[in-house]
């Protein structure tokens, strides 16, 4: 959670550096995103068994694993923005 914490204080900087909400609404969104796979068990299960292999020693496997991980954050992303 510290990590969220400092992406959202990064993008309240930014936004005062830059006088625009953009990087606000965007860090909304990957909150957003976050609490909706914490929120439901099959891409949660699916977003911990997929970054468990990212680094797999079998290059096949971890690719498998990133393009896994991509397609949960977009499911979670398009609930999100729906």
């Amino acid at each position: 959670m510290k990590e969220m914490q400092a992406e959202k204080d990064e993008a309240f900087a930014k936004a005062v550096e830059w006088q625009s909400l953009t990087p606000v609404q965007s860090w909304v969104l990957v909150w957003a995103r976050e609490i909706e796979i914490a929120r439901r068990s099959d891409l949660s299960t699916r977003y911990a068994d997929t970054k468990s292999n990212l680094e797999h020693e079998n290059p096949a496997i971890a690719q498998e694993a990133l393009r896994e991980l991509s397609a949960v954050l977009d499911e979670a992303m398009k609930a999100v923005r729906a």
